[in-house]
């Protein structure tokens, strides 16, 4: 990503519908799950996450010196340069690992998956969020340099591979998902390169894309969601 899109990340996902609803989903999952402790947020962008949680998550990392240097201005001093394949961290040093849509940019994310169970404690949690349906890859991923969108399938297959036990694994962004389906397939933007999530939408309408993702928090409190335009899975590292 260049610094104009970094600059646009940190101006627009504290207002942005989906940034936000996002980041509700996964707060009540944590809050059911996930014992308050050191965790560590790979891929932290400009910060969001360990803005807003920190009973969680301390330390962030990333690979662009433009994300790190966001976090920074932004008061968030623990941070580090890191791809996620390859983590100078110690093994078994954190309680949680949050990898909120990450692996998607990741060509081998298998070794990926590989580094966050070698730092996660014994007992210890990882909670993914990813892209889902490969059939609605667009523009808005090659805007946002995805390098695929996963089959159910095949994250959890790769979870469970990398020596993961699941706890919760959800579709997310459920209502929104035929609205969603219906523009990415109707758009005839192969050679587009168009972020959904650059701008904020009016007022309103943002305030309504909001609540009908955000609200997924409550039914997820007791069943998995059978469709969505994103994946969430929670697994943790056997053992303690």
């Amino acid at each position: 990503m260049q610094a104009a899109e970094y600059d646009l990340m940190a101006q627009v996902e504290e207002r942005h519908w989906w940034f936000r609803a996002r980041l509700s989903v996964v707060r009540s999952v944590l809050r059911a799950y996930v014992p308050q402790g050191r965790g560590l947020d790979c891929s932290c962008g400009t910060g969001m996450t360990l803005r807003h949680l920190p009973q969680w998550v301390q330390t962030g990392a990333d690979l662009s010196p433009l994300a790190l240097a966001h976090c920074r201005q932004s008061g968030l001093k623990q941070v580090l340069r890191a791809s996620l394949t390859q983590l100078p961290l110690v093994d078994a040093g954190f309680d949680l690992v949050t990898c909120l849509d990450t692996l998607e940019h990741i060509e081998d994310d298998q070794a990926a998956l590989a580094q966050v169970y070698r730092v996660l404690k014994p007992g210890g949690f990882a909670l993914f969020t990813v892209p889902a349906h490969p059939f609605l890859f667009s523009g808005h991923d090659r805007a946002l340099h995805h390098v695929r969108r996963y089959r159910k399938t095949e994250l959890r297959q790769k979870v469970k591979q990398a020596g993961f036990t699941l706890r919760r694994y959800s579709y997310i962004n459920c209502a929104l998902f035929p609205a969603v389906a219906a523009v990415r397939l109707a758009r005839p933007d192969k050679g587009l390169t168009n972020s959904d999530t650059e701008r904020v939408p009016f007022a309103p309408l943002n305030a309504l894309l909001y609540l009908n993702f955000a609200l997924e928090r409550l039914p997820l409190r007791l069943i998995n969601l059978p469709w969505g335009v994103s994946l969430l899975c929670l697994a943790s590292k056997p053992g303690a």
